[in-house]
């Protein structure tokens, strides 16, 4: 029975952690932007107005390009270190 090299859970997990990174990227470079205006101003009230106005895309695109970089990084760290 011949086994495949391309076929261990070592690389799948490293092509699975290069899908999820480039999916994770392409996810963060298409979010929109933030879409809001200040409309109003107040230079002497003290108070810092800091609106946070983040699409789901900002959140979950680095939240999943790290996962992906992370696993990747280990399954290229695992099959570094492989005997032939």
């Amino acid at each position: 029975m011949r086994r495949h090299r391309f076929v261990t859970p070592t690389w799948l997990a490293l092509w699975a952690g290069l899908a999820a990174l480039v999916a994770g990227v392409t996810i963060w470079a298409t979010a929109p932007s933030a879409s809001f205006g200040w409309f109003a101003y107040a230079p002497l009230a003290g108070a810092v107005f800091d609106p946070v106005t983040h699409s789901w895309q900002q959140v979950v695109g680095p939240l999943v390009a790290v996962a992906g970089a992370v696993v990747a990084a280990f399954a290229a760290g695992r099959l570094s270190v492989r005997r032939r």
